[in-house]
């Protein structure tokens, strides 16, 4: 079934001029033989929604394939709001497969950016996140704005 985020991401990325691997025939992880150069352009993955196992999930999986196409200057997943509850290691709602998703994005080369202001919001100890994230930003908006003037793609989930 395709959702508007599906299209909203696979717009972003044809904007940017990665298709995805399918459309190639190529390994994930590689960029075809004849595609273009890499981009001086950023990918921005926004999270805000909170413990919604499939939008959580959908994210990390998303940026991971971005970053595999090694076709990007940057991919980052930018969290803020309710998203800090994905990093939050002493909630037991939250899905098993979730740190794994976020651990294998990041080793794929994502950024993980979470707010300082909304950890607080939300009552989420630093020290309690699991797993660590790549940076804590003081404000995830001053640090969207800097990504939106340096013309980065964002993708809101």
């Amino acid at each position: 079934m395709v959702t508007i985020r599906s299209l909203v991401l696979f717009a972003s990325i044809v904007a940017l001029g990665c298709a995805p691997a399918t459309l190639h025939a190529q390994s994930p992880a590689r960029p075809a033989a004849d595609a273009p150069a890499r981009s001086d352009r950023a990918l921005v993955f926004v999270l805000t929604t909170g413990l919604d196992a499939q939008t959580m999930s959908s994210v990390f999986r998303h940026a991971r394939t971005a970053a595999e196409q090694q076709r990007l200057s940057e991919v980052v997943v930018l969290v803020y709001g309710r998203g800090v509850q994905a990093f939050d290691g002493t909630i037991s709602a939250r899905p098993a497969q979730l740190t794994e998703l976020i651990r294998s994005a990041m080793a794929a080369g994502v950024r993980v950016r979470l707010c300082a202001s909304a950890l607080v919001h939300m009552g989420v100890d630093r020290d309690r996140l699991d797993p660590q994230p790549t940076e804590i930003v003081p404000n995830a908006i001053a640090t969207l704005v800097d990504y939106v003037a340096r013309d980065a793609a964002i993708v809101r989930y």
